[in-house]
């Protein structure tokens, strides 16, 4: 007959298993729901039209008169107040370890690099992350909703545009950068111009493209779905690991178990089950008799330590007997 296999390895195989195609599956794929595709097509039109007239003369001046390290440390500057949005969202996602990073990063930006001009942490190896509530929202379950383009803003969806709206009023920190009004619109101004400044290759891109529409929206909406699914998974996987190691602990316990009742309800075992109940009412018979054994031995004890004295007098005399009664003994024999 076959020896069955345990309950503990089979858990394991099958674990393992689930694992393994957690790993090896791809983000969701299906078409793009884009419902006012008309309207958003118009929208898209007025940013295009926007854009060449305005942000992509800028940007290209902005490009042409900075140096090339000023540049690098305007991006530097704001991808680090960007890293306060990325905390916040990281822990909402249960990303506990990548938010201890990602803090541990921005304050280092923030003193050593000289408010972020200089990433140093970049150079020490910690990864820069990114993070939005569009995407919190999506590991959370939200669905994603139609496909929107924004004016000035550009592509996004319902999610994501719920997202923006609360980062607008959370964890935007350029409000409390400066007091003036004039200078938190220039400082907006330099944001936006330094994003569309590194955005002029892409630009390019759309610009050869049979319908630019089309492409950045199918390429926006697959760069979403799989941020949101790669958050997903890492949650789902963290939270096998970090969260549950204790219960699979007490079930391979528990299962240790039931494999020993199987090996003794077996044919041949039922005989080493009869002596583990004698063995278990002799041990409980044992504990049960203890005390009053301990008991006796304390009160033989302490008659063995009265009546010594008396023995030892004995002994004693007896001795001296024997003593008395040796000479009378060599005597006969001489």
């Amino acid at each position: 007959m076959a020896k069955p296999i345990p309950r503990k390895l089979f858990l394991l195989v099958t674990l393992l298993a689930l694992y393994l195609t957690g790993c090896a599956s791809n983000p969701p794929t299906g078409p793009v729901y884009d419902p006012f595709e008309n309207a958003n097509r118009k929208i898209y039109a007025f940013n295009t039209a926007v854009d060449n007239a305005v942000l992509k003369p800028v940007a290209k001046g902005y490009r042409f008169i900075l140096p090339d390290f000023v540049e690098v440390g305007v991006n530097n500057f704001f991808s680090n107040l960007d890293d306060i949005n990325v905390i916040v969202n990281g822990l909402l996602q249960g990303k506990f370890k990548q938010a201890g990073s990602d803090t541990g990063r921005f304050l280092y930006n923030s003193t050593a690099g000289i408010l972020g001009l200089i990433d140093f942490s970049t150079r020490a190896g910690m990864v820069k992350h990114n993070e939005s509530f569009g995407q919190t929202l999506g590991v959370w379950g939200i669905g994603e909703g139609p496909y929107l383009m924004l004016p000035f803003l550009g592509p996004a969806n319902g999610r994501s545009s719920t997202g923006l709206v609360v980062e607008t009023f959370t964890t935007n920190v350029d409000p409390y950068l400066t007091d003036n009004s004039d200078a938190l619109i220039g400082l907006t101004a330099l944001e936006l111009i330094a994003l569309r400044a590194r955005l002029l290759a892409a630009g390019q891109f759309l610009d050869n493209a049979i319908d630019p529409y089309q492409t950045l929206r199918d390429f926006w909406v697959q760069q979403h779905r799989s941020a949101t699914w790669e958050g997903t998974r890492e949650v789902r996987i963290g939270s096998a690991y970090d969260n549950d190691d204790f219960d699979d602990l007490d079930q391979l316990d528990e299962l240790d178990e039931l494999d020993e009742l199987d090996r003794l309800d077996a044919p041949g075992g039922s005989d080493e089950l009869d002596e583990l109940d004698e063995l278990d009412r002799l041990d409980a018979l044992d504990n049960a008799t203890k005390p009053d054994e301990l008991d006796e031995l304390d009160r033989l004890d302490a008659l063995d330590n009265a009546t010594k004295p008396d023995e030892l007098d004995e002994l004693d005399r007896l001795d001296a007997l024997d003593k008395q009664s040796q000479p009378d003994e060599l005597d006969a024999v001489d």
